[in-house]
């Protein structure tokens, strides 16, 4: 029973993940910038692995913090692509720079193909 509810949250969580990308994908993109090793935690019956990071909008500094759901374990490719002092991609809310989404689907093409660079 306890794996099935595991599941169920896990389930929840990707999906809150899958609609913030879906909402941000208009969004304008900023290069962000991992400040510390990325955590790995269980909460609730869920595993999470937390990435924290700045960015910068017209000159203003800001922080994030990305959450990526998993069922207990994270890939290798995943710790090496957000280490610390790693950049990547994030989309930020029109009109409210502090809202930023970490998108899977920006970090594909590299950091300057998709700011334009």
């Amino acid at each position: 029973m306890g794996g099935l509810i595991r599941l169920a949250i896990y389930f929840l969580q990707v999906s809150q993940v899958w609609f913030s990308a879906i909402r941000s994908a208009k969004w304008p993109r900023a290069e962000a910038i991992v400040t510390a090793e990325p955590t790995r935690f269980t909460a609730f019956a869920r595993w999470t692995v937390e990435v924290p990071y700045t960015y910068r909008v017209q000159g203003e500094l800001y922080t994030g913090l990305h959450q990526e759901p998993s069922l207990g374990g994270v890939s290798s490719a995943f710790l090496q692509r957000f280490a610390k002092g790693r950049h990547f991609v994030v989309r930020v809310k029109p009109g409210e720079p502090e809202v930023s989404v970490v998108r899977v689907s920006d970090q594909a093409h590299g950091i300057g193909k998709v700011l334009g660079q």
